[in-house]
Protein backbone atom coordinates (compact mmCIF):
# COMPACT_ATOMS: atom_id res chain seq x y z
CA UNK A 1 0.00 0.00 0.00
CA UNK A 2 1.24 3.47 -0.89
CA UNK A 3 0.93 6.40 1.52
CA UNK A 4 0.70 10.03 0.48
CA UNK A 5 3.78 10.78 2.60
CA UNK A 6 5.95 8.72 0.19
CA UNK A 7 5.65 11.50 -2.37
CA UNK A 8 5.34 14.69 -0.31
CA UNK A 9 3.11 16.74 -2.60
CA UNK A 10 2.04 20.09 -1.15
CA UNK A 11 -1.31 21.61 -2.02
CA UNK A 12 -0.91 24.68 -4.27
CA UNK A 13 2.76 24.00 -5.06
CA UNK A 14 4.29 23.79 -8.54
CA UNK A 15 5.92 20.58 -9.80
CA UNK A 16 7.42 19.34 -13.05
CA UNK A 17 6.69 15.72 -13.88
CA UNK A 18 8.90 13.81 -16.33
CA UNK A 19 7.75 10.45 -17.63
CA UNK A 20 6.95 8.50 -20.77
CA UNK A 21 4.09 9.36 -23.07
CA UNK A 22 1.89 6.92 -24.96
CA UNK A 23 4.14 7.17 -28.03
CA UNK A 24 7.31 6.23 -26.10
CA UNK A 25 8.70 9.77 -25.91
CA UNK A 26 9.64 11.86 -22.89
CA UNK A 27 6.75 13.87 -21.52
CA UNK A 28 7.09 16.94 -19.33
CA UNK A 29 4.13 18.40 -17.43
CA UNK A 30 4.28 21.54 -15.33
CA UNK A 31 1.47 21.34 -12.79
CA UNK A 32 -0.05 22.99 -9.75
CA UNK A 33 -1.39 20.50 -7.20
CA UNK A 34 -5.06 21.25 -6.40
CA UNK A 35 -5.94 18.17 -4.33
CA UNK A 36 -3.90 15.56 -2.46
CA UNK A 37 -5.46 12.24 -1.48
CA UNK A 38 -4.66 11.01 2.01
CA UNK A 39 -4.61 7.42 0.73
CA UNK A 40 -3.59 7.20 -2.94
CA UNK A 41 -5.66 4.81 -5.06
CA UNK A 42 -4.31 2.16 -7.40
CA UNK A 43 -5.71 2.49 -10.90
CA UNK A 44 -6.06 -0.75 -12.81
CA UNK A 45 -3.86 -0.95 -15.87
CA UNK A 46 -4.66 -3.10 -18.86
CA UNK A 47 -1.97 -5.61 -17.83
CA UNK A 48 -2.78 -6.31 -14.21
CA UNK A 49 -5.49 -5.98 -11.59
CA UNK A 50 -2.97 -6.12 -8.74
CA UNK A 51 -0.74 -3.25 -7.62
CA UNK A 52 2.73 -3.56 -9.11
CA UNK A 53 5.72 -1.25 -9.43
CA UNK A 54 4.62 -0.22 -12.92
CA UNK A 55 0.97 0.51 -12.14
CA UNK A 56 -0.60 3.96 -11.92
CA UNK A 57 -1.45 5.46 -8.57
CA UNK A 58 -3.85 8.39 -8.21
CA UNK A 59 -2.38 10.93 -5.79
CA UNK A 60 -4.92 13.72 -6.21
CA UNK A 61 -5.66 16.36 -8.81
CA UNK A 62 -3.78 19.10 -10.64
CA UNK A 63 -4.24 21.92 -13.09
CA UNK A 64 -1.91 23.45 -15.63
CA UNK A 65 -0.64 27.02 -15.72
CA UNK A 66 -3.38 29.54 -16.60
CA UNK A 67 -5.99 26.79 -16.91
CA UNK A 68 -9.04 26.12 -14.76
CA UNK A 69 -9.70 22.52 -15.74
CA UNK A 70 -8.49 19.94 -13.25
CA UNK A 71 -7.06 16.51 -14.08
CA UNK A 72 -6.42 13.41 -12.03
CA UNK A 73 -2.81 13.18 -10.88
CA UNK A 74 -2.02 9.61 -11.92
CA UNK A 75 1.61 8.61 -11.48
CA UNK A 76 3.46 5.52 -12.67
CA UNK A 77 5.78 5.40 -9.68
CA UNK A 78 8.67 3.37 -11.10
CA UNK A 79 9.12 5.52 -14.24
CA UNK A 80 8.22 9.08 -13.17
CA UNK A 81 10.48 11.89 -11.96
CA UNK A 82 8.71 14.53 -9.84
CA UNK A 83 10.76 17.69 -9.34
CA UNK A 84 9.57 20.72 -7.33
CA UNK A 85 9.35 23.92 -9.39
CA UNK A 86 8.83 24.97 -13.01
CA UNK A 87 11.04 25.99 -15.94
CA UNK A 88 13.55 23.28 -15.16
CA UNK A 89 15.51 20.98 -17.46
CA UNK A 90 14.12 20.61 -20.98
CA UNK A 91 13.40 17.36 -22.77
CA UNK A 92 14.93 16.59 -26.17
CA UNK A 93 11.69 17.62 -27.89
CA UNK A 94 11.49 20.95 -26.03
CA UNK A 95 15.15 21.85 -26.53
CA UNK A 96 15.74 20.73 -30.12
CA UNK A 97 12.24 20.32 -31.60
CA UNK A 98 12.94 16.69 -32.41
CA UNK A 99 12.46 13.49 -30.48
CA UNK A 100 13.17 9.79 -30.60
CA UNK A 101 10.48 7.30 -29.58
CA UNK A 102 12.92 5.14 -27.65
CA UNK A 103 10.88 4.72 -24.43
CA UNK A 104 13.62 6.48 -22.45
CA UNK A 105 13.64 9.72 -20.46
CA UNK A 106 15.66 11.98 -22.79
CA UNK A 107 16.82 15.19 -21.09
CA UNK A 108 18.71 18.03 -22.79
CA UNK A 109 21.83 18.45 -20.72
CA UNK A 110 25.17 16.95 -19.86
CA UNK A 111 25.48 13.76 -17.84
CA UNK A 112 26.70 15.66 -14.75
CA UNK A 113 23.87 18.23 -14.97
CA UNK A 114 21.27 15.46 -15.22
CA UNK A 115 22.73 13.51 -12.28
CA UNK A 116 22.44 16.64 -10.11
CA UNK A 117 18.93 17.23 -11.45
CA UNK A 118 17.74 13.67 -10.65
CA UNK A 119 18.85 14.19 -7.03
CA UNK A 120 15.98 16.72 -6.73
CA UNK A 121 13.41 13.99 -7.47
CA UNK A 122 10.87 13.58 -4.63
CA UNK A 123 9.49 10.25 -5.94
CA UNK A 124 11.33 7.73 -3.76
CA UNK A 125 9.83 4.83 -5.75
CA UNK A 126 11.53 5.89 -9.00
CA UNK A 127 13.60 2.90 -10.06
CA UNK A 128 14.39 3.32 -13.75
CA UNK A 129 17.73 5.14 -13.63
CA UNK A 130 18.84 2.95 -16.54
CA UNK A 131 16.43 4.67 -18.98
CA UNK A 132 17.62 8.24 -18.32
CA UNK A 133 19.58 9.51 -21.32
CA UNK A 134 21.55 12.71 -21.79
CA UNK A 135 20.96 14.52 -25.07
CA UNK A 136 23.44 17.44 -24.97
CA UNK A 137 22.85 18.35 -28.64
CA UNK A 138 20.32 17.40 -31.36
CA UNK A 139 20.01 13.69 -32.08
CA UNK A 140 21.39 14.00 -35.61
CA UNK A 141 24.64 15.38 -34.20
CA UNK A 142 25.08 12.50 -31.74
CA UNK A 143 26.86 9.25 -32.62
CA UNK A 144 24.29 6.68 -33.79
CA UNK A 145 21.59 9.34 -33.18
CA UNK A 146 21.22 8.07 -29.59
CA UNK A 147 21.53 9.70 -26.22
CA UNK A 148 24.25 9.09 -23.66
CA UNK A 149 23.35 6.86 -20.68
CA UNK A 150 23.45 8.91 -17.47
CA UNK A 151 23.77 5.81 -15.28
CA UNK A 152 25.71 3.35 -17.47
CA UNK A 153 26.45 0.98 -14.55
CA UNK A 154 22.80 0.61 -13.52
CA UNK A 155 21.49 -2.86 -14.54
CA UNK A 156 19.02 -2.86 -17.42
CA UNK A 157 16.83 -5.10 -19.52
CA UNK A 158 15.73 -2.21 -21.76
CA UNK A 159 16.56 -3.16 -25.37
CA UNK A 160 17.35 0.38 -26.55
CA UNK A 161 19.65 1.07 -23.59
CA UNK A 162 21.42 -2.26 -24.09
CA UNK A 163 22.00 -1.37 -27.77
CA UNK A 164 23.33 2.09 -26.86
CA UNK A 165 25.71 0.61 -24.26
CA UNK A 166 26.89 -1.99 -26.76
CA UNK A 167 27.52 0.70 -29.42
CA UNK A 168 29.52 2.77 -26.93
CA UNK A 169 31.54 -0.27 -25.89
CA UNK A 170 32.26 -1.17 -29.53
CA UNK A 171 33.19 2.44 -30.33
CA UNK A 172 35.58 2.52 -27.36
CA UNK A 173 37.26 -0.76 -28.34
CA UNK A 174 37.66 0.44 -31.95
CA UNK A 175 39.30 3.67 -30.75
CA UNK A 176 41.68 1.73 -28.51
CA UNK A 177 42.82 -0.57 -31.34
CA UNK A 178 43.73 2.31 -33.64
Amino acid sequence: MIKSTEIPLILGEKYTIYGLSGIATTSCREIIVTNVLENPEYKKSYMSDKPNPYGNWRFGAYRQFRKRKQYHLDIELAKTLIIPGWNLMKTDADAYHCFVGNACINLAGTVDEIKEFVKLNINKRFGCHDIILSVPKPHLELPDEDGIPVYPDHPTTHAVVQRIRENIKNRDTNENTI
